[in-house]
């Protein structure tokens, strides 16, 4: 794609982290769409390794790990030195289908034309699992993945927030655009590919649950991430809660049925208990940045052996 003065310039953004070999065809499948692709390694020095040779892939290095927002951030900053009028948003292992962007760009004309002033626009759909949606059929929390972003909004919004590292930088970003009268639209009947997570079977006594002939499986989380979720949940719901009390109480309620999952899971009861308390803590302290190491070792040592 050739930008102009007048069409829209779409410039995938991918925050990377010791990155699939998959990567290199989705990247190679998401040219059809955009007009460049920014992969930003946070940290781990593995993306070069992957042989992407095209001069519309642009890849950095960061020298540190420095949490999913930082990586968005660094890589809006170089979408937009390069002239991109919207940024998608991707994680690593997630992908678009055919004609995704066309259609993300269309819903957001109409949504100019109707006198909206729209983030951006999310899939219906993510991994096969429908988006949640708000009362006035709005996406309720949509993740980053997927999003193609206006970059005036952006700009208008500002940046994402460094500080929370990584988990509910999303959500975060979706109450501070709401602040500003920003909603995100969503793109009717696209699906994009999206790895959920780890699927661990439910087991009751050591034996596989089974409910209508089909055995039963929870998302899991590792601890660390567990941390994170809970921590930064407890942040938001501190900072937006008594303006979007309804909002923080609904994401509360379905993090929780998450967090409860974690707690099912055999031999990592101690690690997902430890998280949930210190990040508690933390959230109500507002502790922000990396997980202290002291905690990382912790729940290492608690946790199950994957």
């Amino acid at each position: 794609m050739t930008p102009t003065t007048s069409a829209p310039v779409v410039i995938a953004v991918i925050p990377t982290f010791r990155p699939p070999d998959a990567l290199r065809d989705h990247v190679s499948d998401l040219l059809t769409q955009v007009h460049s692709v920014v992969l930003v390694d946070d940290g781990t020095a593995s993306t070069n390794g992957l042989g992407i040779d095209d001069q519309r892939v642009e890849v950095i290095e960061l020298p540190e790990n420095g949490g999913i927002a930082r990586a968005l951030n660094v890589g809006i900053t170089a979408a937009r030195a390069s002239g991109a009028t919207h940024v998608l948003t991707l994680d690593q292992d997630s992908w678009i289908p055919e004609g995704y962007v066309e259609r993300s760009l269309a819903v957001l004309s109409e949504a100019l034309r109707r006198g909206e002033e729209p983030v951006g626009a999310v899939p219906s759909s993510a991994g096969g699992t429908g988006v949640v949606l708000d009362r006035d059929g709005r996406p309720f929390d949509p993740i980053q993945a997927g999003q193609v972003v206006r970059l005036e909004v952006f700009d208008r919004v500002g940046p994402f927030e460094e500080a929370l590292f990584i988990d509910a930088v999303d959500s975060e970003y979706t109450l501070r655009a709401w602040q500003g009268g920003f909603r995100y639209v969503l793109v009717p009947g696209t699906d994009i590919g999206h790895e959920l997570g780890t699927l661990v079977p439910l087991t009751i006594f050591g034996r596989q649950l089974v409910l209508g002939g089909r055995p039963r499986h929870l998302l899991y989380h590792a601890p660390f991430r567990t941390y994170y979720m809970v921590r930064n949940s407890v942040i938001l719901s501190r900072r937006y809660g008594r303006e979007r009390r309804s909002w923080t109480w609904r994401r509360t309620r379905l993090l929780s049925s998450m967090i409860f999952g974690g707690l099912l899971i055999p031999g990592d009861r101690a690690a997902q208990l430890l998280a949930l308390r210190r990040g508690i803590r933390d959230g109500r302290a507002g502790i922000t940045g990396r997980i202290p190491d002291e905690l990382m070792s912790s729940l290492a040592r608690l946790g199950r052996k994957l």
